[in-house]
């Protein structure tokens, strides 16, 4: 049965906590006793984001204290669980307007990297482990 939003049946408790009721039209709430109302299911999360939320304030509170762990040499995993067509994917990549998690975690990445890249072409790999240093008098 579709909950109509106007029932209430998803009440969000920020920071941290999401209510879940019963529409009043449901089997349970049909069957139980009209003198004790239905109790709702409250499910507790470290953080809960509302649908107003943007792709840059999820970001900014999910993933990119992780993307900053990697940078100093930690490792870190971002999984997403949830039915289909929940919005695991638009929350990863987001609209072409407002990026998701993963163009965004890309882009700390490599806006890091600005001024550390060695663009000379004086280096050549020699083996697995060792390299050259090419000079303009040899010319290699």
């Amino acid at each position: 049965m579709k909950c109509n939003f106007s029932e209430d049946c998803v009440a969000m408790q920020p920071p941290e906590t999401v209510l879940l009721k019963a529409p009043r039209t449901s089997l349970s709430a049909r069957l139980s006793d009209k003198s004790v109302p239905v109790t709702a299911q409250r499910f507790q999360f470290s953080k809960v984001y509302g649908p107003d939320t943007t792709q840059k304030e999820i970001f900014d509170g999910t993933v990119k204290s992780l993307v900053q762990h990697v940078l100093e040499g930690q490792n870190c995993l971002v999984f997403t669980y949830g039915v289909t067509n929940a919005g695991k994917t638009f929350t990863f990549l987001g609209p072409d307007n407002d990026s998701g998690f993963l163009p965004r975690s890309l882009n700390m990445i490599f806006g890091s990297l600005e001024g550390r890249i060695f663009n000379q072409m004086c280096l050549k790999p020699q083996r697995c482990r060792d390299f050259i240093r090419l000079t303009k008098k040899t010319g290699k």
